[in-house]
């Protein structure tokens, strides 16, 4: 395969996807108030860190106020890092829920053959798929197949920053439409 078909293929698998997912994350946040800042990338940087140390707080036993999707993707550790691992979470756990219903033979007898036991078993699966989205890097590699690796790293960078540029700039034009 050559260099440019593979620029092509991470553009597509991983920099669409992460940027979509990021704008949607982004987006959420600004919207719904849990951040403030959608003036400069850095500034919402600062955000994100600032909701990993509101998480740590929580889990030191100090009250705060946290949705639980920021909850989640702050147990991730925010920014580019943490979105990507907050993706490759949600990747891994809906392809085990799908291949969890199938093996049942769909969702009506996987429902009537819930027990403690199956709940036991998707909860140390969850672990495990959180200890892969922590190591993203080491689950994308194996998962794809690409003769030009370093090519995925910044192709999920640009489509990480493309999403936060983009879900500022859609805030942005809409709290402009809101207010005039």
């Amino acid at each position: 395969m050559d260099l440019l078909s593979e620029i092509f293929r991470a553009l597509l698998m991983a920099a669409l996807p992460i940027g979509v997912f990021t704008f949607v994350l982004v987006w959420w946040a600004l919207r719904g108030g849990h951040f403030t800042e959608a003036l400069d990338a850095n500034a919402l940087e600062g955000e994100m860190k600032a909701m990993v140390e509101t998480r740590k707080k929580s889990k030191r036993g100090e009250k705060t106020k946290q949705h639980p999707v920021q909850k989640k993707w702050a147990s991730f550790g925010g920014g580019f890092y943490g979105v990507v691992a907050f993706f490759t979470y949600t990747v891994i756990e809906v392809r085990d829920i799908a291949d969890t219903i199938m093996s049942f033979g769909g969702i009506g007898d996987f429902l009537r053959q819930l027990d403690i036991g199956l709940f036991v078993d998707m909860f140390i699966e969850a672990l495990m798929n959180f200890i892969w989205a922590m190591a993203w890097p080491a689950y994308w590699i194996s998962s794809i197949d690409a003769a030009y690796v370093w090519v995925w790293f910044p192709a999920a960078y640009l489509g990480y920053w493309q999403g936060m540029k983009l879900a500022q700039r859609e805030y942005r034009r809409r709290q402009g439409t809101e207010n005039g």
